[in-house]
């Protein structure tokens, strides 16, 4: 059940944001306050940089600093040191620690990206340092996992791009030697559970924070070595020793920076033990039962994140509006953390949810956060808008992603010509329709919006889109006369624009 011919592994870091302030400064040499790092970026190319930090809370992927200048300057608050992953569409991400006080410059180019740092306290030295302990796991760890460097791949996401590398395990040497596998799965326990002892006595606070970050990306080193051995070498009860270690027990676990991680995978590999329906064309894994069981395991603090989790995971796996508002509403009430649903309602548009199901056209929400109907923008045209060119799209659609390159060129071809494109983004996660649409430069287009509550919405129904992309062509009324029009790649759209615009 858990064994894998191949697994291809991510080149990525768990990371956290802090706030952003961003300023015109442009010099190389920049006055800051002592809570304050400053990122200078000098970019050549077309890509956004864009930037994610690991300190001490929780992440939330998808809260990432982003700059599409060629020259920008980013004041970073930060309490403490700091691992910043810096990420661009022309270049691997990059690891670079930052502490207060400290400047990073981005020098970024087609071809490479460099970067340069004061480090003032040291602190890629000490997180990078293997000791003997580390170097002992290391050379067993290697005689099980096999990582092919010669066939990584390529991957490209919303704003970076990495290299997966395919891993398979030596089950030779589990047969040959098991008792050796048996010694290394205890040493990366250890590494997993290990505690710095404190450095307060030293009266150097900075170098306790250091000492704490380098054990958190150790211990996360850990875990993840540890279930591509569970994986790989079709050792399942590896998961139970560690779901069942210390890591899970501590009362700091839920202010590891990691924890999200971590509880993500508790809950699908202990929880639920690895079920997954996969009986239709995109697998399906019922985290409502996964919300139920959670106690059984988790209590406090860790169990209301972990239930964070689960709801947003409903929300993925695309429960029904009905669905996912019941088990909040039962959150709620077992955990009373009323600023976390406000939160997800508005971030999953559920605050609107009863008035949009009254509603007979479609109600969209702007780039700014405004609301808006679709007949509400043709109404409000002044201009000479003769057709509107209307894309139905998602983040997780990739045909959808793949057009848009093309469909921004006919935007560009037919706006004189008085064709509008529109932009409808059916993902339910506020979040992931924004990361998406900056790499598509639609962050600032007028007309982006994002469809709320869009299985309930009757235009929708009306038309019988039930998958995407789709593309609909509308008059200058707002009536539909092409409810399945081609997309922007080839000439077919040309075509039929013209033809309408010639009668």
């Amino acid at each position: 059940m858990y064994n894998k011919a191949v697994l291809f592994l991510f080149i990525f870091l768990i990371t956290a944001c802090q706030n952003v302030e961003d300023t015109e400064q442009t010099e190389t040499s920049v006055a800051k306050p002592a809570n304050q790092a400053v990122v200078i970026i000098n970019n050549s190319t077309e890509s956004p940089v864009s930037l994610e930090l690991l300190d001490t809370v929780a992440h939330r992927s998808d809260n990432w600093i982003v700059s599409y200048k060629a020259v920008d300057t980013l004041s970073l608050n930060l309490n403490q040191s700091a691992r910043i992953i810096i990420h661009s569409l022309v270049a691997h991400p990059k690891t670079q620690f930052a502490s207060p006080g400290d400047t990073v410059t981005i020098n970024l180019n087609e071809y490479e990206m460099e970067i340069e740092a004061t480090d003032r306290l040291g602190v890629e030295e000490t997180v990078s340092n293997r000791d003997e302990f580390l170097l002992e796991v290391d050379s067993l760890y290697n005689l099980y996992i096999i990582a092919d460097s010669s066939n990584s791949m390529r991957f490209t996401s919303d704003l970076s791009t990495v290299l997966l590398y395919p891993v398979s395990g030596n089950m030779s040497k589990v047969r040959s030697n098991p008792a050796q596998l048996e010694e290394l799965v205890n040493r990366l326990i250890d590494q997993l559970e290990f505690v710095p002892s404190s450095l307060t006595e030293i009266e150097n606070p900075e170098l306790e924070v250091i000492q704490k970050l380098k054990s958190e990306i150790d211990r996360k080193e850990a875990h993840t070595r540890l279930f591509l051995l569970a994986s790989q070498l079709d050792q399942p009860e590896i998961y139970s020793r560690v779901f069942n270690s210390d890591l899970y027990q501590t009362d700091t676990f839920v202010k590891s920076p990691f924890v999200r991680s971590y509880l993500g995978a508790l809950i699908k590999w202990f929880v639920l033990k690895g079920e997954e329906d996969r009986t239709s064309n995109k697998s399906y894994v019922d985290y409502k039962k996964a919300y139920d069981r959670l106690p059984e395991y988790l209590e406090g603090e860790v169990l209301e994140f972990a239930r964070e989790i689960c709801l947003e995971q409903m929300v993925s796996y695309q429960e029904s509006n009905l669905t996912v508002r019941k088990y909040l509403s039962e959150f709620l009430s077992d955990h009373q953390d009323t600023a976390f649903v406000r939160s997800f309602e508005d971030r999953f548009l559920l605050a609107n949810v009863d008035s949009v199901e009254l509603a007979s056209d479609l109600s969209l929400m702007s780039n700014s956060g405004s609301m808006i109907t679709l007949s509400e923008i043709v109404k409000n045209d002044l201009d000479s808008t003769y057709f509107y060119y209307v894309d139905f799209w998602a983040s997780w659609c990739a045909p959808c992603r793949e057009a848009m390159p093309a469909s921004e060129e006919k935007r560009a071809l037919f706006s004189e010509k008085g064709v509008k494109f529109i932009y409808l983004s059916m993902d339910r996660d506020k979040q992931k329709w924004k990361t998406a649409s900056l790499s598509h430069h639609l962050e600032t287009y007028e007309h982006s919006y994002l469809l709320t509550n869009p299985e309930e919405q009757q235009f929708i129904k009306d038309l019988k889109i039930d998958f995407i992309p789709r593309y609909v062509i509308l008059n200058s009324e707002g009536k539909v006369i092409e409810g399945n029009a081609p997309g922007p790649e080839g000439e077919r759209l040309t075509e039929v624009l013209d033809q309408y615009l010639n009668k």
